[in-house]
């Protein structure tokens, strides 16, 4: 009996260790106090007291590091903040379109103002790659792609620098990047850095013979290869979804609700279904649009960033810590009418949303304007 209850004990004491490190390691929350921005753990505790101004803190969530800031006596103060309360890199928060960003992959971007120069903060607030770049993406699978040696240009006409509100990059050489800053790529094509699923990394000998591969040569002379969604998107849609219109076929290549819609009303106005439903409504219609597809091919695909019509709250595993669509991660791509000819016109022609989840493309929307 004696050994029973030590034994009961030891079980119950792992498990409270086990839940105190799962909960130690679960994002905090943001909350909205006096117009101020605070975080909680996942049972409501207060980690950070609403204290953090909107103006600099777009995180919903705080997993290690988050850009923020405070309005004090003194004027705005930004820095990014760590889970255990320090504050670093005061006033280099690094913004994209005129917003602070978000940590990726445990690290974020920072700004040497002074320098201008762009680098990256780790988890633990530790410079991961030094501020000695121009300017750089996100970190996506332990990479990014740099922009180094470019000099400040105006995008504005006839504006000077000094009094510019669109500033950009003139020259300069873009190169991939390690996580730690090394060179894996010199002069880097990053015109489709974008359309790169960065997860499908693979290095070979010779440049990668499969169509949906995009190859790049390497500095140590070996070649890296990534599939291109829009490639493997329209090869996939082709050979796969316009080959089998079926129901049965549809209900498999589709997520469990789709949206529908006319194309030229707001998207808030598309109703949406579960699958069964939808196909009871429209698979007819939607059966002859794609068949007529399949033998004109007379559509285009492009691969889309925009969230819609997933929701950050609703669906978190499609969003990061800013709430913003993870693209990169799980790809949202469209195929459309008349997109190759450059003459789509949403009140005209049908388009039809496909997201990447990990078991495939899957319909998660589509249009198809009523005669």
């Amino acid at each position: 009996m004696e050994g029973k209850g030590i034994g009961t004990w030891l079980a119950a004491l792992g498990a409270l260790v086990l839940s105190a490190s799962a909960g130690a390691d679960e994002p905090w929350v943001a909350f909205t106090q006096n117009d101020l921005i605070g975080f909680k753990d996942a049972r409501g505790g207060v980690k950070v007291p609403p204290k953090l101004s909107p103006m600099f803190t777009l995180a919903r969530r705080f997993e290690h590091i988050i850009a923020t800031g405070e309005d004090t006596a003194n004027g705005y103060r930004s820095y990014y903040l760590l889970r255990d309360g320090r504050q670093v890199a005061p006033d280099s928060l690094y913004f994209f379109d005129n917003a602070p960003i978000c940590e990726s992959e445990n690290s974020i971007r920072f700004r040497d103002r002074v320098r201008d120069k762009v680098g990256f903060l780790d988890g633990d607030g530790q410079v991961l790659i030094p501020a000695e770049l121009s300017d750089a993406t996100a970190m996506r699978n332990g990479m990014v792609v740099a922009l180094k040696g470019a000099t400040r240009s105006c995008v504005d006409p006839g504006a000077s620098l000094e009094h510019c509100e669109h500033k950009g990059w003139s020259g300069g050489t873009e190169v991939l990047l390690d996580r730690h800053g090394t060179t894996l790529v010199a002069n880097f094509d990053s015109s489709r850095a974008s359309t790169l699923d960065w997860f499908s990394r693979q290095v070979s000998e010779q440049p990668s013979s499969d169509p949906r591969r995009v190859s790049f040569r390497g500095v140590d002379g070996r070649y890296l290869s990534f599939v291109d969604v829009e490639k493997d998107f329209a090869i996939w849609f082709k050979d796969e979804f316009l080959a089998h219109v079926d129901d049965a076929s549809l209900k498999a290549h589709s997520y469990k609700q789709i949206w529908s819609g006319q194309g030229s009303e707001p998207l808030d106005d598309w109703r949406s279904v579960s699958t069964d439903e939808a196909l009871r409504q429209y698979g007819p219609v939607l059966r002859k649009r794609l068949e007529v597809l399949r033998s004109s091919a007379g559509y285009g695909v492009r691969q889309d960033d925009m969230g819609w019509p997933f929701d950050p709250e609703r669906d978190p595993q499609y969003f990061d810590g800013c709430g913003e669509f993870t693209q990169w991660r799980t790809p949202k791509v469209l195929a459309m009418e008349h997109w190759e000819q450059g003459s789509f016109e949403p009140a005209r022609h049908a388009s039809f949303d496909f997201i990447r989840t990990a078991e495939g493309y899957r319909l998660v929307a589509f249009s198809i304007p009523t005669p």
